[in-house]
């Protein structure tokens, strides 16, 4: 059986996966329900203890450029303490120790707090991703990559289940209900997950060139030296980057991921709090089936074409978001159908386009620069988006319409430049 026909079948990923790679998948759930159960509301949570629309801008800013620092040096730390070591201590660093504080939390300066030491997971972004890429060949990775993305859509199907509570008991209660439940829940797949996980192959040897070398040497690492000078030779790298940091920085302010998606739906739209909660689900639950039916059918096309059809798909929708009339739920689930439809078809094809990129002992470099970049943005995108959201809601809409575009212009570019190259196999 092909590689893309086993990978679409749940059961047959699950059993062609081993070591790291199946364990990272199965203790997955115990992550990504609570996330979604905390995250929903996490926006009017902080609105409850009074932060303004443009602090959530600051907070944003604030957790990238403290997350621009984590990533600067995280290849070095996931080099230097190894794959395994890294993600034990910076996960529980940046999940339960960030969630007690959110818990806790009561003015800004607490919630800024939170969100720098949650912004430490810009290095379990490094050495988490290694965990499940290296050992694991390349039919294993096809595999992984839609398992845990079916995964984390699964879990947002019970993302109304987040509504009733905040019906019953008002957004603060409910969140820090969920903020419990994530801190316990996190607490043990991060424990548990490190007792089955070995360290990679790859992750040993380069330990092993680290201790024999000067700490200023490492550090010369950390900043890219060599990263940099492998791009200067990799044109179609550059591009695939470039596409990664823009679509990050889109999801920072344009999809339903986002702080301002849920103050915008009850501000700007008029929905009601508990009522919100539907459309997570409908979002999941509609991407779900695109990731069970349709994604193992198009995975057969090129890649590059299914991006750009998802992009379009999500360029419209972003736009429809800015003309839905006041209250009016059902047209907001309408939409949200069809944006997930656009984000399910665009979204794994880009992990998948990032992670065929790299390889041998250069890709925490390339997963390190790739998260310095995107905070870097992030930071100076969250900074300003509190105060574009202040002016007019409907600009973050409008931006992330502009970014979508570029992003397609840059995916035709590749397209052009990989068809030129299978034209032309000696000008190589």
């Amino acid at each position: 059986m092909s590689e893309k026909h086993r990978a679409g079948n749940i059961i047959q990923s699950f059993n062609i996966l081993k070591g790291n790679t199946r364990v990272s998948v199965l203790f997955e759930p115990l992550w990504g329900i609570p996330f979604v159960l905390y995250n929903f509301y996490l926006s009017l949570y902080m609105k409850s203890q009074g932060i303004t629309n443009q602090q959530i801008g600051l907070l944003i800013s604030i957790g990238f450029v403290t997350g621009t620092f984590f990533s600067l040096f995280s290849g070095i730390i996931t080099d230097a303490l190894g794959r395994k070591r890294t993600t034990l201590i910076f996960d529980l660093l940046s999940w339960p120790v960030s969630l007690i504080i959110y818990f806790f939390a009561h003015n800004f300066w607490m919630f800024a707090l939170a969100q720098i030491i949650n912004s430490s997971v810009r290095i379990v972004a490094v050495s988490w991703n290694l965990m499940v890429i290296e050992d694991a060949d390349n039919e294993q990775r096809v595999a992984a990559f839609n398992l845990l993305n079916i995964i984390t859509i699964a879990t947002g199907i019970i993302t109304p289940v987040s509504g009733i509570l905040v019906k019953l008991m008002g957004v603060p209660y409910a969140e820090r209900i969920f903020l419990t439940i994530a801190t316990i829940s996190m607490t043990i797949m991060i424990l548990a997950r490190n007792h089955f996980y070995t360290e990679t192959h790859i992750g040993t040897q380069i330990r092993e060139q680290h201790s024999r070398k000067h700490i200023l040497d490492q550090f010369k690492k950390g900043l890219y030296r060599d990263t940099f000078a492998l791009l200067k030779t990799n044109s179609e790298l550059i591009l695939i980057v470039c596409i990664l940091v823009l679509f990050n920085i889109y999801m920072l302010i344009g999809t339903y991921s986002s702080l301002y998606f849920a103050p915008y739906l009850t501000e700007v739209l008029g929905i009601d709090k508990a009522s919100i909660s539907i459309l997570g689900g409908v979002n999941s639950g509609i991407m779900l089936l695109i990731f069970l039916f349709v994604i193992p059918v198009i995975s057969r096309f090129n890649m590059l074409k299914n991006m750009i059809a998802g992009f379009i798909i999500q360029a419209i929708t972003v736009l429809l978001f800015t003309i839905i009339p006041l209250g009016n739920l059902s047209a907001a689930i309408i939409n949200m159908i069809i944006f997930a439809v656009g984000f399910s078809v665009s979204r794994p094809f880009i992990d998948a386009l990032f992670a065929n990129s790299t390889n041998g002992t250069e890709r925490a470099g390339i997963y390190s620069l790739s998260n310095t970049i995107i905070s870097i943005f992030g930071a100076i995108c969250g900074l300003a988006s509190g105060y574009l959201y202040k002016l007019n809601p409907r600009l973050l809409y409008y931006i992330s319409f502009g970014i979508l575009l570029v992003c397609m212009t840059l995916i035709l570019v590749l397209l052009r430049k990989r068809t030129s190259i299978k034209a032309k196999p000696l000008d190589l």
